[in-house]
């Protein structure tokens, strides 16, 4: 089957052996999820890939591939797709900056960005 401009964006996408995704997204919410498992011979061209796991053996043509851990308190939505919550000093957190009044620690800023997983 040929799916052409579909979107599966945080779904798990219908997939047989054979099958030739042109166009879609396939994005998902968290890194390495596995799409299409025990499924052969698949063709990926010109999809999202972002945090997907193809099966090995697939063909990846010109698709945007990369894992990233996305930070909820940056995405909140990102919780109802099954990111787990992240604390307020979470593995995103790239700078602290605390507000002083007269010597007393009034409040916490953080400053937080999406991680790139290898």
């Amino acid at each position: 089957m040929i799916h052409t401009n579909d979107n599966f964006s945080y779904k798990s996408p219908p997939c047989f052996d054979g099958d030739v995704f042109d166009h879609c997204n396939l994005a998902q919410a968290i890194p390495h999820t596995p799409i299409c498992v025990g499924k052969t011979g698949l063709i990926f061209r010109e999809c999202n890939l972002s945090n997907c796991d193809v099966p090995v053996g697939s063909v990846v043509e010109n698709c945007n591939v990369h894992q990233v851990s996305f930070c909820t308190h940056l995405h909140p939505e990102a919780i109802a797709d099954g990111v787990t919550a992240c604390s307020d000093n979470c593995e995103h957190v790239v700078s602290i900056d605390e507000i002083v009044v007269e010597g007393v620690v009034i409040d916490t800023v953080y400053t937080r960005e999406d991680k790139i997983v290898v």
